[in-house]
């Protein structure tokens, strides 16, 4: 897989998404917000910071993702805070690993660590819905196969669905930010690399989906197995 120069470190380059979940995360942390804080509507956010819906839509999914913030509809809804002391001292530690340098291969470590225990949650706690939205996933990952790039970026996709199944805030919230930090700094993907095999890694990933429909954990630790071969690099 074609990969830019690098001195061994990271460097990383945020979205305007990502930017403001970051920023919003800080503000949390800088004003020790109580649990149940208001931060406003979404309408709030985005004159606040000037971009679009859609990117105020994805900075939330990203905050509820990392079990920062829960969003409630209706009069006196909006967004709030979901914080406890385990919380602050999460956040404090996900931040400090996305404003310093790291390298992806200890980001890989550990979201290959961490990928038995959230398959696991994901077979136990996944809904017709869950398994709906991952097949289509996975349909949008086949239609890739000869786009390395976008093969690569459905290819998180479902490895990020899988993870929002898992009710342990703390292991999603570790588990996505890896992600993040892995695909944040993959810039160019070559489709006749020995290491891209589509077809293979494709398959790898639609067992994992079949595992947990399955419900079975030894059928989910056989699909985690499979996925993590030796030469694993950004699968």
């Amino acid at each position: 897989m074609s990969r830019p120069e690098r001195t061994g470190r990271a460097e990383w380059r945020l979205s305007r998404a990502e930017a403001i979940a970051r920023e919003i995360e800080r503000k949390i942390l800088d004003l020790a917000l109580p649990d149940g804080s208001r931060l406003g509507t979404k309408e709030d956010l985005r004159q606040e910071y000037g971009v679009a819906v859609g990117t105020v839509n994805e900075a939330v999914r990203l905050l509820e993702t990392r079990g920062v913030v829960s969003a409630k509809p209706g009069p006196g809804g909006g967004l709030f805070t979901l914080r406890t002391p385990g919380h602050v001292r999460i956040n404090h530690l996900v931040l400090s690993l996305r404003e310093n340098v790291v390298t992806s291969a200890h980001c890989l470590a550990v979201r290959d660590a961490l990928e038995e225990p959230i398959l696991m949650d994901a077979a136990t706690h996944r809904t017709a819905e869950d398994l709906a939205e991952l097949r289509e996933l996975l349909d949008r990952m086949d239609e890739q196969r000869t786009d390395a790039a976008g093969f690569l970026r459905a290819n998180w996709a479902v490895h990020r669905r899988l993870a929002e199944i898992s009710p342990n805030v703390v292991l999603r919230m570790v588990y996505t930010t890896m992600l993040d930090m892995i695909e944040n700094e993959i810039e160019e993907v070559s489709s006749d690399d020995d290491l891209f095999t589509a077809s293979k890694t494709f398959r790898a990933h639609v067992a994992l989906v079949d595992a947990v429909e399955s419900q079975d954990p030894a059928r989910v630790r056989r699909a985690v197995r499979r996925h993590r071969p030796p030469s694993s690099v950004v699968d």
